[in-house]
């Protein structure tokens, strides 16, 4: 008898091995046909004329990231950044943070999408030629060099267009053929690029057509045109000098000029890196996780530095962290990312007092946001232990139309991943096709086989499976007017009994025991059993919490968020 369990047992190990294969190799060939259709794409759309979205310094459109092993590290990413602002890229490691900014940088390539740099396309420009500035994690100091060395290398190697003048002091004009140049090919790659649209997408060639007598234009003019001439030359040492020392009197290292980095403090080492990229004079400052081998104190320091420097430069600074306090206290704008997607875009208030969705809620803001698991029906919202909330008719009519507009929506992206699902549409084919042979055993086998694979296939694609799922909850949801969702709400915003600071409606009063109060000097975490959750208040320390002690809370409902449960986002 143990035998025979045994050996079922290891048969279902072996079916549940062979299922998973199925699904890997599937899920490698819709990898494989993404990227081969986003390479496609892009080389198509590449012959395509090129022109800045007008009022943007930098933007990113529909800029994708595909690795050579077919994996994609960024998805669709948009964004539009004007002059002189500091945007941070937060987001947990592995997030596609590091891998956006080292694509503007040029260190990695795109796979598809357009990068615009000052009005300049920019995805063919060589990292040199981007005129940028970056700050690594690791300072990246040679330690055999000088501070005051390691701040000149790049001016000391680095080329600059100098106009050149003849003998009698007047500036050199010729005929620009290296622009003439440039125009014919993009020409060329327009009229190879119109003839592709013309299958697909003619409604393009109107505008084609005006692009390319626009270039011819500028050909002709050019020909007969004589520009000022310009030759790449080497700084003059007494302009290398001069801008080191003016970097080492903004960042405050004169003295240290001559020392070796291995003389140097961790704080010491970054200002340098800092140094490094502030005398470029540089269109764009990226810095890639700058403080993160600081210690705490050092930190926090060195962030308002770096906040000072920006405005002191008006530079355009792109900044990446995996820490929320430093994307919260540094930037003009929050682009929060998670597994390779944009979540959110906004100044930090509205990140924080808004967020798009649970992920948003939980990772900016600290302690993490209160969430909640319950139901909602008719505006009231009840938890497991009975507590109920009354958010208001408002409540009820938007829970209402979110769930409607989200079950449309997701019904109609099924259907179009189902029709562009190739493998399983090919599986789906052969079963046709059987079905129409002759009745016998084999045939009967095959399309048992087949059918296996196919399920296996279709478990492969993790979109097609949530939408699934997503589609009959939401169907229930409706049908029952009963929907799972999530109620959230931040520490600061939770009062004890009569002690509220808000003009916000409040809940009714919730008895609880203190489970663990964390002093802080002004301010108590106080953690109190609800709902088999823990809840994070924030109370005032005016008088002493003892562990274990009845405390009453009220929660400010004008600032709680209602969050759906299945997937994720925000309702209201």
């Amino acid at each position: 008898m143990d035998k025979d369990l045994r050996k079922e047992e290891l048969n279902k190990i072996k079916e549940q091995k062979k299922d998973e294969k199925i699904k890997a190799k599937a899920l490698e060939e819709q990898r494989i046909r993404v990227h081969n259709a986003m390479n496609a794409y892009e080389k198509k759309h590449k012959r395509e004329r090129k022109i800045a979205p007008k009022g943007s310094f930098i933007s990113l459109q529909h800029i994708n990231k595909i690795y050579d092993n077919h994996v994609q590290a960024v998805y669709d990413f948009n964004l539009e950044i004007k002059k002189h602002e500091f945007i941070v890229f937060v987001g947990p490691s592995g997030c596609g943070k590091s891998t956006t900014l080292r694509m503007i940088a040029g260190l990695e390539n795109i796979t598809a999408g357009d990068l615009y740099i000052d009005g300049v396309y920019a995805n063919d420009l060589e990292p040199k030629n981007r005129d940028i500035a970056m700050v690594f994690q690791s300072y990246a100091l040679y330690p055999h060099m000088s501070v005051s060395g390691n701040m000149s290398f790049g001016l000391r190697i680095r080329k600059v267009p100098t106009l050149q003048y003849d003998k009698e002091g007047k500036p050199l004009q010729a005929i620009n053929k290296g622009l003439i140049k440039d125009l014919e090919r993009e020409y060329k790659n327009l009229l190879l690029f119109k003839e592709d649209c013309k299958t697909s997408e003619s409604e393009k060639i109107p505008e084609i057509d005006k692009d390319l007598e626009e270039i011819k234009a500028k050909i002709e003019y050019l020909k007969v045109t004589p520009v000022d001439v310009y030759k790449n030359k080497h700084l003059p040492k007494e302009v290398i000098r001069e801008r080191v020392l003016n970097a080492a009197d903004i960042l405050q290292i004169r003295e240290y000029l001559d020392r070796k980095p291995k003389a140097l403090s961790g704080g010491q080492c970054q200002r340098v890196a800092l140094g490094r990229a502030i005398v470029r004079n540089a269109k764009v400052f990226l810095m890639d996780e700058p403080l993160s081998n600081l210690d705490a104190k050092l930190r926090v320091q060195m962030r308002s530095e770096i906040i000072r420097l920006h405005n002191q430069l008006k530079a355009t600074t792109i900044y990446v962290t995996h820490d929320q306090t430093e994307a919260m206290t540094m930037a003009t704008r929050i682009v929060v990312m998670s597994k390779g997607y944009i979540q959110q875009i906004g100044a930090p208030i509205e990140i924080y007092n808004h967020p798009a969705n649970l992920f948003v809620a939980t990772f900016i803001g600290s302690p993490a946001m209160n969430l909640l698991k319950g139901k909602i029906s008719d505006g009231i919202i009840k938890f497991d232990n009975n507590y109920e909330i009354n958010l208001g008719k408002e409540a009820k009519e938007k829970t209402l139309s979110f769930y409607k507009t989200e079950l449309e929506s997701y019904k109609k992206e099924k259907e179009e991943l189902l029709a562009n699902f190739v493998e399983r549409n090919l599986l789906i084919e052969k079963i046709n096709h059987l079905k129409t042979l002759e009745n016998n055993d084999k045939n009967k086998l095959d399309i048992e086989k087949i059918e296996h694979e196919l399920e296996h296939v279709t478990k492969s694609n993790e979109r097609l499976s949530f939408l699934k799922d997503a589609i009959i909850k939401y169907e229930e949801f409706i049908k029952n007017n009963k929907f799972d969702v999530v109620f959230g709400i931040r520490p600061e915003d939770i009062y004890e009994e009569n002690k509220a600071f808000t003009d916000g409606k409040l809940s009714e009063v919730i008895d609880g025991k203190v489970n663990v109060a964390e002093l802080l000097g002004h301010e108590y975490f106080v953690h109190v059993d609800f709902d088999d959750e823990d809840l994070v208040a924030k109370i005032a320390a005016k008088r002493i919490i003892n562990q274990e002690e009845n405390i009453k809370l009220v929660l400010d409902l004008s600032k709680a968020h209602i969050f759906d449960a299945v997937s994720t986002k925000i309702i209201l």
